[in-house]
């Protein structure tokens, strides 16, 4: 943790030019905090999807039905810290609703620049990630 570098944290940062932006937020968590060796880790989720009313077959005014999103670019997997925070959450939703009502599970959503879409590894097109999102096929969960 320096505490030297001033971040402008409306600016974005590439750190690596072929990759997407760094936010400088998260950088400036990365720099500001204690690494994961000392007992701390800092994770952002990309994306909740959140399913409602008459598309699911209930009231507006009724509860939906959600799934946690983790979006990847060429590479599938998640890291050591990412996999053991997003388990335990995980775990700690399926508990909770043991039967779907309202946690649909989590998922891996991988890009590449070859216009590639897999959930969990799995190869799917545009057409089939839509319907996925919609929530018109299923896909297990990664976890």
């Amino acid at each position: 943790m320096s505490g030297s570098k001033k971040l402008n944290m409306l600016k974005p940062m590439f750190r690596n030019p072929d990759k997407i932006q760094v936010l400088p937020w998260r950088e400036w968590i990365r720099e500001e905090l204690p690494a994961p060796k000392e007992g701390f880790v800092a994770e952002d989720l990309d994306l909740i999807v959140l399913q409602f009313g008459p598309l699911i077959g209930r009231k507006y005014s009724d509860d939906g039905k959600f799934m946690l999103i983790e979006i990847k670019y060429e590479k599938f997997d998640i890291d050591y810290a990412q996999r053991r925070l997003f388990e335990l959450i995980h775990r700690l939703l399926r508990k909770a609703d043991p039967d779907k009502h309202y946690y649909i599970g989590f998922y891996i959503i991988t890009w590449s620049d070859k216009g590639d879409i897999c959930i969990n590894g799995k190869k799917i097109s545009k057409e089939q990630l839509k319907q996925f999102l919609m929530g018109e096929i299923d896909i297990p969960s990664f976890f």
